[in-house]
């Protein structure tokens, strides 16, 4: 059933971004360099309005490999105190997910390539079998802090469709009701996303894209850009950045 709706949010992502594609100015990866006013070689810049390179993102991401025992289960065999009596005692299984929520930091690089990096929370609750116990609790919690690139295949003033991929550093920690055990461990940190749409114009854009890792096999959310690029180069944060001078406009 996880499969089978990916599938489907993944055909609808393609079909929107064939649909908005033609609206506007378009720029891709291949999209050739041109010489401006100054005699400069940049890129065609898609946006009408003049936007931060900076921005704040918030999701939610549904069915993240933590949620997995398969995955889980791995990283937290069940033992006690290592005893080789307890290898044939059932692993633990996850009976909910909280989900994956993320909270991160976006930076375009140029138009066609950004770099987020958010910080990750999910959790989970399950139980373990063991002994004259058969049911007893379970809870999972995930940080992780992964980087990730975003190579932005079609962008225009309303829509971008995309590739989303990195790696990071996490702690699992698992607690079991039993015996009031209590595990953590350092993990390994992926994400990887196939297909991505992002909407809007202006200040805040929604995003939603199918993949497999750490934020989920479905992720939706926002991203909020942070301050306004003046005439001057300025922005309302008072960063300095010649954004709107390097790229047409």
């Amino acid at each position: 059933m996880k499969l089978q709706t990916t599938l489907v949010i993944l055909a609808g992502i393609i079909l929107s971004g064939g649909a908005y594609a033609q609206r506007g100015r378009t720029v891709t990866p291949f999209t050739p360099r041109v010489t401006d006013s100054t005699g400069r070689k940049v890129y065609v810049q898609p946006q009408e309005k003049r936007q931060s390179r900076i921005a704040i993102t918030f999701g939610y991401g549904y069915s993240a490999v933590t949620s997995y025992d398969s995955y889980a289960n791995g990283i937290f065999p069940f033992t006690e105190n290592n005893s080789p009596s307890a290898q044939n005692v059932p692993a633990g299984h996850i009976t909910g997910s909280l989900g994956a929520i993320s909270v991160g930091f976006n930076y375009e690089i140029n138009p066609w390539l950004e770099l987020n990096i958010p910080f990750v929370y999910s959790h989970n609750n399950g139980r373990q079998e063991f002994r004259e116990v058969t049911r007893t609790g379970q809870k999972d919690d995930w940080f992780t802090i992964l980087p990730t690139l975003r190579i932005n295949w079609v962008r225009n003033n309303w829509l971008s469709v995309y590739t989303r991929a990195g790696i990071g550093i996490g702690l699992g920690n698992r607690w079991v009701s039993v015996d009031q055990d209590q595990s953590a461990k350092a993990v390994f940190a992926y994400q990887i996303s196939p297909v991505g749409v992002e909407m809007g114009k202006g200040r805040c854009c929604f995003f939603v894209e199918g993949g497999y890792g750490f934020t989920g096999a479905v992720t939706a959310g926002i991203k909020l850009k942070v301050g306004k690029v003046l005439k001057d180069g300025r922005t309302s944060t008072g960063r300095q950045v010649n954004w709107y001078d390097k790229y047409l406009h």
